[in-house]
């Protein structure tokens, strides 16, 4: 699955009206605000998710790709690629868990919960010390699959998580816009 966070630039014709006839370090101005926003967005969206989910800044960063702006391209964003998560990744206790019973808990707002289904699902330690939930597919022992949840991109996708982020983003934005302004004014003024 694949997932981006575009960052808003509606507010930069901000940057135009406020260089005025330095309006020949616009570019340089909206490519500085921009990868700046990028930046921030990319370490906060990791800790934004791991506020509404069980899991780490950086395993969500893992999964993002940063791609900045430049003259020729004045555009940014961040690719999300990602696989979904093995449901033994959320056991009591991660992946190293000794528990037998499948429970999980992926949401922080949630508790644990016990996986259902039938056939019941099992945890299974191997000796390589790898941990899944498995299910059978059928009433053989084998074949088993392995039980996946939720993936980074939809963690991200997730609503609340999506509006905090393009909050964050816009924010950042607007004071990094005002930011480069005022830093180009200073300098054309010092000359």
């Amino acid at each position: 699955m694949a997932s981006r966070i575009v960052i808003d630039t509606s507010q930069l014709n901000k940057v135009v009206k406020g260089l005025g006839e330095f309006e020949k370090q616009m570019p340089g101005a909206f490519t500085s605000a921009v990868n700046r926003t990028l930046d921030h967005v990319y370490s906060k969206t990791g800790s934004i998710v791991k506020g509404h989910y069980n899991v780490t800044s950086k395993e969500i960063k893992d999964s993002m790709e940063k791609h900045k702006a430049t003259y020729s391209r004045p555009r940014a964003w961040i690719q999300i690629r990602s696989r979904r998560f093995t449901l033994a990744r959320f056991l009591p206790g991660g992946l190293g868990s000794t528990s037998k019973i499948a429970k999980v808990k992926v949401k922080k707002s949630a508790g644990y919960k016990r996986v259902g289904g039938n056939p019941k699902p099992f945890v299974q330690h191997s000796p390589d010390g790898n941990t899944h939930i498995f299910r059978r597919t059928g009433k053989k022992r084998y074949p088993i699959d392995v039980l996946r949840t939720i993936s980074p991109t939809q963690m991200v996708e997730n609503l609340n998580v999506e509006k905090e982020i393009q909050e964050a983003a816009n924010k950042m934005l607007e004071k990094r816009i005002d930011h480069e302004i005022n830093y180009r004014l200073k300098k054309a003024g010092a000359k």
